[in-house]
């Protein structure tokens, strides 16, 4: 049955659905997304992601609804990951896994990043 999900997927046309299908940093969420941002660059402290990037999978009156996908330590990397989840979805991938995210552990009421 899996080899037949595999063997269909690759078959069929690559047609962009606008939905990506993204799992969080932590694991905890699967995030069916039309839209990606990035945050700004936040002031942390050493050992700290400086941006977040985020999944949006709905919109309701009081807005968008976001997800956090994953934590990055420079900007580079995450426009990294922007493109290559763009180029994902316009190749009508149906999922996507973070490939520059990094390691994060909760401290108190921070993020920091896993050494």
């Amino acid at each position: 049955m899996a080899d037949e999900i595999i063997n269909n997927n690759t078959s069929q046309d690559n047609h962009c659905s606008g939905r990506i299908l993204i799992s969080s940093y932590d694991g905890k969420s699967i995030v069916n997304c039309y839209k990606i941002l990035s945050s700004h660059m936040f002031k942390t402290k050493d050992n700290e992601p400086k941006y977040a990037l985020f999944g949006v999978d709905g919109n309701s009156f009081w807005g968008e609804h976001t997800t956090v996908l994953g934590w990055y330590d420079n900007e580079e990397n995450i426009k990294k990951e922007i493109q290559d989840i763009m180029s994902a979805m316009k190749n009508g991938e149906s999922s996507y896994e973070l490939k520059y995210a990094v390691k994060t552990r909760r401290h108190l009421w921070r993020i920091k990043i896993k050494e």
